[in-house]
């Protein structure tokens, strides 16, 4: 549990594969020093922090076991906040089963998943968003991902919710000095003033949770829906974007029965490529529910690709299929010609939301490529902030509504202390995104996904 690790008086101790063959043990707590020195050669105990030192490494027996080298980090300038000792062993599996041994029997014990980062935010090294940012930067696979949690480690998103909070607390204290005064029938808070103020903060707000849905498809691969009706090389289109025999390629129409999706890194940026059933009428009862579920990937997709065949289609016949189609507004519809080494009609110029390609020959596949980054709405440089976890943008939409709560408490004559009450549900809300509000279970359930000894 999260609550035991304030106040524990034992080490925690994790290990870590490191490069050419050492191993790194880490051992944090306010014994972190006399444990580690029990079973080393020399002691810690004067040892100038992010100082390191050479000795040997005795096992649980008291016989050498390997000459290693141990860095000292007193706290408060470790990871954790806490006296911290890292030792570099030999990685044969032998010596770190019979070093970590040792130390038990020093005093350690394991560390619990994810508890280094949890002391570090129980000891004021970071805040929650920070430490959340940890296993996010751990499990980035591509650039987009890897700079959101970069980002999110830095502080950066802190910082919004920190200002926001700011600027809501100060009348928030008027508020609650008007009900300390409330026989007199006074007002200290400028109802103007605040209601511009809550607009704004709404605003921001809500502005930060609907980024959620840019930043958890960046997080997890942005979804791209490939559509059309069957034979127009929708299959060989997914194909040639991940370079690999991924989908079955056939003339035979209806080849494609269920959706097929992968995913690839383009410009550090992850797609989640789905390939779907043509779209057609049928009277196949497997065919058409792969119809239907073509139809719902699409609707939940942030790019829809809709191939038509030059060789086949016109343009006319193109642009009453699109006008026919039932997509979500947020969806963003790009017209692909494929075949156009084969056309036999006139072809529309291109555009940023025409292409022109040949999926077998390679044709026009860097336009489109750039064309999705370009779509995807996501600089890697960049340094605007993005949402990628749920539970964020969870704690923000509750704080809008309780944002628009006090406005409508403003503007329509509500007591004060009610009006104080929904401003202090807004800043409960934004509390708990950086830990200032920090339930048992949230942080137990964040700390548990995390990798043991991290």
């Amino acid at each position: 549990m999260v609550q035991a690790l304030d106040g524990a008086t034992i080490c925690a101790l994790s290990t870590a594969a490191g490069m050419g063959g050492i191993a790194v043990i880490r051992v944090s707590g306010p014994e972190a020093l006399a444990c580690v020195s029990r079973v080393f050669s020399r002691s810690l105990a004067g040892v100038e922090s992010h100082r390191a030192v050479f000795g040997r490494l005795r096992d649980a027996e008291g016989a050498v076991l390997d000459e290693c080298v141990a860095t000292v980090f007193r706290g408060p300038g470790s990871y954790t906040g806490e006296d911290t000792v890292e030792l570099g062993v030999h990685g044969s599996p032998f010596i770190q089963q019979e070093a970590v041994r040792s130390l038990m029997a020093a005093g350690c014990r394991h560390a619990g998943p994810g508890e280094f980062t949890a002391r570090a935010f129980l000891n004021g090294r970071m805040d929650l968003t920070q430490a959340e940012a940890v296993g996010d930067l751990i499990a980035a696979e591509h650039a987009g991902a890897h700079r959101l949690a970069l980002d999110q480690l830095r502080g950066g998103f802190a910082r919004e919710i920190r200002a926001l909070r700011a600027e809501l607390i100060g009348f928030a204290g008027l508020l609650e000095l008007e009900l300390d005064f409330a026989e007199e029938d006074v007002e200290f808070a400028d109802r103007e003033r605040f209601l511009a103020l809550v607009d704004q903060i709404t605003s921001q707000t809500r502005h930060l949770a609907d980024s959620f849905r840019a930043g958890n498809a960046i997080r997890n691969g942005l979804p791209v829906a490939i559509l059309g009706a069957p034979n127009r090389g929708k299959s060989t289109l997914l194909n040639a974007l991940l370079g690999d025999d991924r989908a079955i390629v056939s003339d035979i129409a209806g080849t494609t029965r269920d959706t097929v999706e992968d995913t690839c890194i383009l410009s550090g940026i992850k797609f989640r490529f789905i390939d779907t059933a043509g779209l057609r009428e049928t009277a196949d009862a497997i065919e058409a529910e792969g119809i239907r579920r073509a139809l719902s990937r699409a609707a939940s997709a942030q790019i829809v690709l809709y191939l038509f065949d030059a060789s086949t289609d016109s343009p006319t016949s193109a642009a009453a299929t699109l006008a026919s189609l039932d997509l979500p507004p947020s969806a963003r519809v790009l017209t692909v010609w494929n075949k156009v080494d084969e056309a036999a009609f006139p072809l529309p110029d291109p555009s940023d939301d025409v292409l022109l390609l040949s999926a077998r020959s390679g044709e026009g596949l860097d336009a489109l490529r750039a064309r999705l980054v370009a779509l995807a709405g996501f600089d890697t440089s960049g340094s605007s902030v993005v949402v990628t976890n749920l539970r964020h943008a969870e704690a923000l939409r509750a704080a809008a509504a309780s944002l628009d709560a006090v406005r409508f408490g403003l503007t329509s004559g509500i007591p004060s202390d009610l009006v104080a009450s929904d401003v202090r549900q807004a800043l409960h809300h934004l509390g708990s995104i950086t830990g200032e509000i920090d339930p048992e279970d949230i942080l137990d359930h964040i700390f548990a996904n995390f990798c043991i000894g991290k």
